[in-house]
Formats: structure tokens, C-alpha cells, sequence
């Protein structure tokens, strides 16, 4: 899908990282003081701080609606987002790429529109609660960034954010913020990157027993599955199936009786045929008729959601093992890779419900999963400690 059409339908989260299913329980704030959204542990995260963040982020959703335009204007201007959202589904509208416009609807922009308030308060609420938690873990590990870190990091945040740091003032008079934003999110970024890195290089080594268990764990991925050469036909119910079965068991050919009654174009324009199928390539229903029949055996009718099948079974492949020795370097490569990836997955569920357990937010703004009392959003929900990105 084009970079460019994404901004202009429903905008995606800006924090990503953690995930939760479900939702909390009702609307009690857990004494959040007044003129705050939210406390995490005993640290108040205040409506000041909340509405500071969401002129950043609203600034962002801007840039991304007008394709990172934004800035190209002597005198920048935030999306109008208030209701009737007239001016914010004008000014989606006219920044459809030309290439896009036959796939993006009318219907789509202005929903898009009503949804960014939603999403705002949602994104503003989870970034500030994120800052706090990854904050506390951070000290908790011994982990530190210091303002030369951030200093070297903020240019690159610059271009990601504004097209560069020539664009400061106009940012500011955009927003009414100062640089000490991208300081602060420039600092989150980088001390949920060392954190994470502390982790993962706390999983240690790839051992023998690693890779041996998961060799045992998953022999069907190594290898080479059993295949079949199939017939088919995907009839459109049950009365087309019994139908062209009937006609294939008095003598008619796959071809023919394909062309009548399939509804697949692909496999009736090759006659039904399909070649080196493996079974995990058919729906469940139609893999397990396709592979428990014997060679040259018609199996179905078979109800799949895609509609009814009739099978014939031409050949069938016979599956290859391998043996340990000759795929457990493959194996260790891979995971080299993947015992860091779980570790910090494992390390994110983690953080995730003990900060639950101690996060209360206000009512309104329990949109987000570390909120004890969370709630369902309208636009959907923000899960992450992962910092936010940019476009």
C-alpha cells in the first residue's frame, strides 16, 4: 500500500510495542488528583504536561495528512479537527496523491477525521504514562542516557519530526512548544532502546540444549512436507458439488467438468489442476479430505468458506526428514536472532501488568492498556512502552 494513503485513513497508533487483549474494569480514577490524567505508582502525570503532548502530536497527524508537507509553507498551519471536520476532510482531501484518489473514498477521509480526536487523547495519554514507566525500569536496570546521548541523537529527530532544525520556529509558533520536547522523546527513545538492549543481552548465548529443543519442537518446519498433485473443482454449493462428482464418476473429464461448475478461475483455466500442493496451502477441511484420500481417489463434496469442493488425488510426494545434524547450524543462526526478540517480548508482557497493577487514570482517559480501569476506545487502543515514531 502507498506510504502516502495510510496517513489519510485511519490513523495508525504512533506508540507501538506492548499488547494487550481484553479491557480493564469501569471508571474509577484510583485518586488521580484533579488537573491530572493519570498516576503512575506515585508519580502524577499532570493535564498540563497531557495537553503540551497533544499539540505534538496533533503537529505530527498534521504532517502526515498533508504527506510531509507540512513545513514546506511560509506559515504552517495544525489540522482543524473540530467538529463538523469540514476543514480537516478538505484538507485530507486535497492531498490525495492523483495516483491514490480511485482508492481512497470520500467515506473514508471524513472518517478518518472523526476518529484523530479519539486518537489524540489516546496517543497523548499512553506516550506520557510510557515516559514514566520506561523511566522507573531504566533506573531500575542501572540504565542511563546522558544529555550528550541526546544531543548527538536530536538532528536526526529534527529531520524525522520537522524536516530538519530549521524548521524550529516555525514549530514553535506552530505549536507553542520549545525544543525541550524533542529532548524529552529524543531521551525516551534512547533509554528504551538501552533497556532493551540490556535485555536482550541478558538472554546470553544460543546454547546446544537451544537448539536441540528446538529442532524437537518443531520437526514439521524442517524438512520437506508431503505434497500432491491435485484435480479440483470449487463449486458455489453443495448442488454444483454433487453434481460435478456425479459427472467426473460417470466418465467425464476433470477439464470439463471444471469449466461447468468451478467457480476458481485459476485451477479451471489449468483444467482443476493443481501442482506440488502442501497440505497447510488448502483450507483446513479441504487439506484434510485432499491428504487422507488415496492416489487417484475422488474426495468431497467438501464445505470450505470459499465454497464446496470436489478432489481427486493424482499423485502424491512422499515427505522428506532431515536429520539434526544437517539443519542445527541454520537453527542456531536463527536463533541468534530470535532468543534476544523473546526476551524482550517476554520482558514487555512483563512490564506491562506490573505497571497495570499501579497505574490509575482519570475518567476520559483510561483509553490505554497500563491503565488499571481501562476502557475500550471508540478508535481503538494504544499498548506500547516502545516510544513513538514518527511518519
Amino acid at each position: 500500500m502507498d506510504r502516502r494513503r495510510l496517513a489519510l485513513l485511519p490513523l495508525l497508533p504512533c506508540v507501538a510495542g506492548l499488547a494487550l487483549a481484553g479491557c480493564g474494569g469501569g471508571d474509577d480514577d484510583g485518586g488521580v488528583p484533579a488537573g491530572a490524567v493519570a498516576k503512575v505508582g506515585d508519580t502524577v502525570v499532570s493535564k498540563a504536561d497531557y495537553d503540551r503532548l497533544q499539540r505534538f502530536q496533533l503537529m505530527r497527524i498534521s504532517r502526515q495528512v498533508t504527506n510531509g508537507k507540512l513545513f514546506q509553507s511560509a506559515q504552517p498551519k495544525l489540522l482543524d479537527v473540530t467538529p463538523p471536520f469540514t476543514a480537516c476532510i478538505r484538507t485530507a482531501t486535497e492531498s490525495v496523491p492523483a495516483e491514490a484518489k480511485a482508492q481512497i473514498t470520500a467515506a473514508q477521509i471524513k472518517q478518518a477525521c472523526e476518529n484523530i480526536p479519539e486518537r489524540l487523547k489516546t496517543d497523548a495519554v499512553q506516550q506520557l504514562i510510557a515516559t514514566e514507566v520506561i523511566k522507573q525500569e531504566a533506573e531500575d536496570d542501572d540504565v542511563e542516557v546522558s544529555d550528550g546521548d541526546v544531543d548527538k541523537a536530536l538532528d536526526a529527530a529534527y529531520t524525522q519530526e520537522i524536516d530538519g532544525r530549521k524548521n524550529l520556529a516555525k514549530f514553535k509558533t506552530l505549536t507553542g512548544l520549545d525544543e525541550g520536547i524533542f529532548r524529552q522523546l529524543v531521551r525516551q527513545s534512547l533509554t528504551y532502546q538501552k533497556v532493551t538492549e540490556k535485555i536482550a543481552s541478558d538472554a546470553g548465548p544460543v546454547t546446544d540444549d537451544d537448539v536441540r529443543k528446538d529442532f524437537d519442537d518443531n520437526r514439521d518446519q524442517y524438512g520437506q512436507p508431503e505434497t500432491r498433485e491435485l484435480h479440483v473443482v470449487l463449486a458455489k454449493d453443495e448442488a454444483d458439488a454433487k453434481a460435478a462428482r456425479t459427472a467426473l464418476e460417470g466418465g467425464a473429464t476433470f477439464a470439463s467438468v471444471a469449466q461447468q461448475y468451478s467457480t476458481d478461475e485459476q485451477s479451471r483455466a489449468q483444467g482443476g489442476k493443481l501442482t506440488q500442493v502442501q497440505r497447510a496451502q488448502l483450507e483446513k477441511a479441504a487439506g484434510d479430505a485432499a491428504f487422507s484420500a488415496g492416489a487417484t481417489e475422488l474426495a468431497g463434496p467438501v464445505r470450505t468458506d470459499l465454497g464446496w469442493y470436489v478432489i481427486r488425488v493424482d499423485k502424491i510426494t512422499p515427505g522428506k526428514a532431515v536429520s539434526f545434524d544437517s539443519v542445527k547450524t541454520a537453527i542456531r543462526q536463527q536463533l541468534q536472532q530470535t532468543k534476544p526478540q523473546q526476551a524482550v517480548a517476554k520482558w514487555e508482557a512483563d512490564v506491562l501488568k506490573r505497571w497495570k497493577a499501579k497505574t490509575d487514570c482519570a475518567p476520559g482517559y483510561n483509553l490505554v492498556a497500563f491503565c488499571k480501569n481501562q476502557v475500550t476506545p471508540k478508535t481503538g487502543t494504544t499498548t506500547g512502552v516502545a516510544p513513538a515514531t514518527g511518519d
